[in-house]
């Protein structure tokens, strides 16, 4: 009886901690230094290269180095691993509103550029948000507020200012790909990017450049985040 609770008090104490890293950054906002943080992770504090890895996101703590911080600012995690999205309705000024869990790794706006005189002004017409929960994916598509369905009012958005102070209120969802594999996510952003090239509209033409980058900044974020890919090759 003693030794399986041995080993059960065992496994819970290096089980890993998988928000180590957004954990690590919020001790390090609230004033924590690396000597610090090493030390109430029970490490000397000299192991200020462990809690870099951990800080850059290359290795996880075990639940029981990260307790003094969960105790802390898991609350305050699991506030910013929430995020609010809205979306328009058939009925004016009625709006669904959608919650969703995670970490966004990525906010990519597609910009409506021109010429005037001089200067080039650009204004964002469509964005790509992708929110990692546990390693399954959601790609979300937002379109400006007041931009019609088909984008066909874009000049008319281009010239007018911000609808809000508060930018994420500036943005309506319009499409949802929820549980997504790497390979799934990579194979959606594929398929939006040939939409956008593939398309005869005068703003596909437009902001299709702003679009094939996504193609390689998914795959370099599936990278870095430990996702191996088939059509990823060593060179």
């Amino acid at each position: 009886m003693v030794s399986k609770m041995t080993e059960q008090t065992k496994k819970q104490n290096n089980k890993k901690y998988k928000y180590t890293k957004q954990i690590i950054k919020l001790a390090i906002d609230n004033g924590f230094k690396h000597p610090e943080i090493a030390k109430k992770a029970g490490l000397s504090e000299k192991s200020i290269a462990q809690v870099s890895r951990w800080k850059n996101g290359e290795a996880l703590a075990t639940e029981r180095q990260m307790q003094f911080f969960i105790n802390e600012f898991e609350h305050s995690l699991k506030r910013k691993m929430e995020h609010l999205f809205y979306s328009e309705t058939e009925t004016q000024h009625e709006f669904t509103y959608h919650k969703i869990k995670g970490e966004i790794l990525l906010t990519h706006t597609l910009y409506y550029r021109r010429d005037i005189g001089k200067s080039n002004k650009k204004s964002g017409i469509y964005r790509y948000i992708i929110i990692n929960s546990d390693n399954v994916f959601h790609l979300l598509k937002q379109k400006k507020v007041g931009l019609n369905i088909d984008g066909s009012n874009y000049r008319e958005i281009s010239d007018k200012p911000q609808f809000c102070s508060n930018e994420q209120a500036n943005w309506y969802l319009v499409e949802t790909y929820k549980n997504l594999s790497p390979q799934n996510l990579v194979d959606s952003i594929d398929s939006i990017v040939a939409t956008y090239c593939n398309s005869k509209s005068y703003l596909c033409n437009i902001i299709y450049k702003e679009a094939l980058p996504l193609k390689f900044i998914v795959r370099q974020l599936l990278l870095k985040n430990g996702h191996a890919l088939s059509d990823i090759v060593d060179l």
